[in-house]
C-alpha cells in the first residue's frame, strides 16, 4: 500500500511547478463506501501540508469516522471530498418518500424531500467540517 501513497517530495515539486487551488494526495483514503476502516497516513498530511503550502482535497470522506475527519482536518485537509454519502442520501430519500406515498407522482414533492434531505446533511458536514456559523469570515477570505 505504501506504493500507492503520495511521495512528499514529489508532491513539493508538483505543486510548486502549477499554480493549484487545491491538491489531492493519495494517503490512504478512497472514494465509495469502505469495508473496513482505511489506513491513513496521517504523518503524510502534514508534511505534504508543509512542503508544498497548497491547501489539500481528502479523497473519500464518505463514512469516515468523526475521529479520522477531524485529524486530518487539524493536519491540514481543506476539503473533504463526500460525494457517495450525497449520492445515497439522494437516491434514499427518493425511494424514502415513494414508499411513504406510493401514489404521489407530484416530481415537486419529491424534489423538495430530496432536497430537505441534502439540507439536513449539509448542516450536519458543514458542523462537522468546522464552518458553523463561518460564513462570512470564509467568504471574506476568498474575495
Amino acid at each position: 500500500e505504501a506504493n500507492h501513497l503520495t511521495d512528499p517530495n514529489e508532491a513539493e515539486k508538483f505543486c510548486r511547478e502549477r499554480d493549484l487551488a487545491a491538491f489531492a494526495a493519495a494517503i490512504g483514503t478512497a472514494h465509495g463506501y469502505y469495508k473496513g476502516e482505511p489506513n491513513v497516513a496521517f504523518d503524510l498530511i502534514g508534511d505534504i501540508n508543509r512542503r508544498t503550502k497548497t491547501p489539500m482535497a481528502l479523497h473519500g470522506g464518505t463514512g469516515l469516522s468523526d475521529e479520522i475527519i477531524q485529524k486530518c482536518i487539524k493536519l491540514g485537509c481543506a476539503k473533504i471530498n463526500i460525494s457517495t454519502n450525497l449520492k445515497h442520501v439522494f437516491i434514499d430519500s427518493f425511494v424514502d418518500y415513494h414508499k411513504a406515498k406510493p401514489a404521489d407522482y407530484e416530481p415537486i414533492r419529491v424534489l423538495t424531500a430530496q432536497y430537505d434531505a441534502l439540507k439536513q446533511l449539509f448542516k450536519e458536514k458543514i458542523a462537522q467540517f468546522g464552518g458553523k456559523n463561518r460564513g462570512n469570515e470564509l467568504l471574506s477570505k476568498v474575495a
